[in-house]
């Protein structure tokens, strides 16, 4: 195998695969990157077993295909130190690698492309077509709602299911919930539901941008394990020069559409950037075993305080429009702060209909609860 390809090119494609790489695998192959030539183009694909990246770009001839599995932190660490010259790779039946560029020069034991797993390659009728940018705003806005805690495997994901003519996307971790859905590029012909792990929605916030180019194909694939041949046990994003693959969570996502209160009339209006720094300050006396931050609405204005016997206390007045009896209620603050920072608004509207009870943004294509504290 041999091949020449710019090294910004080459750095910026084992960027993208990188992070679906395992170096704490039982598995040594796990920790390396599968360097592929065929067809005058450069494939390089990384896996952990549950998520799999592959990144195609095309390369000058003359192109001597093979393929060789080299270690990836090592390889991209490489190639980030080597100047912004043509690199080339060359690689023997030993599966070792010679990697040269300008007056630098390396070599690289690696292992066998066959001992590398073999991604799915089966296609989906399923499918569907969604922008780029709006799936990349479907994961910014519900993103930060995943749970984390190992006990609600199902939650350590999000949902992602085909209503009509959107594509929708749902995280809780039980205590607030984010949901956004945005157009599909042409209409889905299937019905589509799946819970896709929490790694996999973070690496597409990564390798997703906002600009306006090929629309990315979502599909799930179907009896591709030891799941029923009806079910969807992986699912693929394909955009622009990459392939993901990802295995879905089992189980039943929660009902969410029963908790979501309707709407009430009384409520807030305020600036999104004062109340998130509001916030954030009056987070700084929160600590592990006291969270909570009081919310103080009455005519005109929100208090924003908060009193902790070991840190002393915090209080600030913002002016808001409001709506409603004079109330107080409790908040964990993070919850505040993780969706203010990526709502596109200057100015918020969040329902309140009482200190026992949810507060919701709603807003076009997102809406966002929160479950409020006790009163202490």
């Amino acid at each position: 195998m041999r091949l020449t390809i710019p090294q910004p090119q080459f750095l910026k494609s084992l960027q993208a695969v990188e992070h679906a790489v395992n170096d704490r695998s039982t598995l040594p192959i796990l920790g390396n990157v599968l360097v592929e030539t065929k067809e005058q183009e450069l494939c390089l694909t990384a896996t952990d077993l549950d998520v799999g990246i592959q990144c195609r770009f095309p390369l000058v001839p003359p192109v001597e295909p093979g393929a060789v599995a080299l270690p990836a932190r090592k390889l991209t660490t490489i190639i980030r130190e080597l100047a912004s010259e043509t690199v080339t790779l060359e690689s023997k039946k030993n599966h070792t690698a010679t990697v040269n560029c300008g007056n630098s020069s390396f070599r690289i034991p690696g292992l066998p492309a066959e001992d590398f797993p073999v991604l799915p390659t089966v296609d989906s009728e399923a499918r569907v077509l969604v922008p780029q940018a709006g799936l990349k705003q479907l994961v910014t806005l519900t993103a930060y709602a995943m749970s984390m805690e190992e006990t609600r495997f199902i939650l350590n994901g999000a949902l992602l299911t085909v209503q009509k003519s959107e594509l929708v996307m749902v995280a809780t971790d039980g205590r607030r919930l984010a949901m956004a859905m945005t157009p599909l590029a042409e209409p889905g012909k299937h019905p589509m539901q799946v819970v896709v792990p929490s790694k996999t929605v973070r690496e597409l916030g990564r390798l997703l941008t906002n600009d306006e180019g090929e629309d990315v194909v979502v599909a799930p694939l179907k009896g591709t394990s030891q799941r029923g041949a009806g079910e969807a046990d992986q699912a693929m994003f394909r955009f622009g020069p990459i392939t993901m693959l990802t295995r879905v969570i089992e189980g039943q996502f929660p009902q969410y559409e029963k908790v979501i209160p309707p709407a009430v009339k009384t409520g807030m209006t305020c600036d999104r950037a004062g109340l998130m720094n509001a916030i954030r300050r009056a987070s700084l006396m929160t600590t592990a075993t006291s969270q909570a931050v009081v919310f103080e609405l009455s005519e005109g204005k929100l208090v924003i305080s908060k009193e902790s016997p070991e840190l002393g206390s915090a209080r600030e007045e913002l002016p808001v429009r409001y709506v409603g009896e004079p109330t107080a209620i409790a908040f964990n603050p993070e919850f505040w702060l993780d969706v203010l920072k990526v709502l596109p608004v200057d100015e918020v509207v969040i329902e309140i209909a009482g200190p026992d009870r949810p507060a919701v943004i709603r807003q076009p294509r997102f809406l966002y609860l929160v479950l409020p504290m006790k009163l202490t």
